[in-house]
């Protein structure tokens, strides 16, 4: 296995075998790794990285671009880790990315500095943190900030 190169990870056997097809029908030998692990206990396919796509160093290059063709591996450009704090409107906005509408995204909830000094000096966790967003459509990071404006049509008393 000294001249295989891993080009690609996958959470589930299945996509890995996609994959792998389609990377044969283009003529690479392909081996898969931890594939029989992650069907037998697909618990631990978090815990062993995933089913791993391995391909001859020589072919490493022709089989990165043929899964990039084929939609496997998703090229991110212009994309920053910069965490942008957006105006949140109404709470359906919370469901779509702001910069490309997709609904690929997911929360990640990072402690803030309170949290980790409350750990440090007292030793317990409080539920404390900064609440993010990651779209997996185009890789941008943003959090919300509730909107001060008035909602139209609604009266002051």
């Amino acid at each position: 296995m000294d001249d295989w190169k891993k080009i690609h990870v996958f959470m589930y056997p299945q996509d890995a075998y996609l994959a792998k097809s389609l990377l044969e029908s283009e003529e690479i030998d392909v081996f898969l790794q931890d594939e029989m692990t992650t069907q037998i206990f697909n618990f631990y396919s978090n815990a062993i990285g995933g089913v791993k796509i391995l391909v001859p160093t020589k072919d490493a290059d022709r089989a990165i671009e043929v899964l990039k063709d084929g939609g496997y591996i998703q090229q991110v450009e212009n994309a920053t880790e910069e965490i942008e704090t957006l105006t949140l409107v109404n709470d359906t906005d919370k469901e779509h990315c702001p910069y490309c509408e997709s609904e690929n995204i997911r929360p990640e909830k990072k402690p803030n500095f309170i949290t980790i000094g409350i750990i440090l000096i007292f030793g317990f966790v409080l539920p404390i943190s900064s609440k993010t967003y990651v779209c997996f459509g185009c890789g941008k990071k943003w959090k919300w900030r509730k909107s001060n404006a008035k909602i139209q049509g609604q009266e002051e008393y």
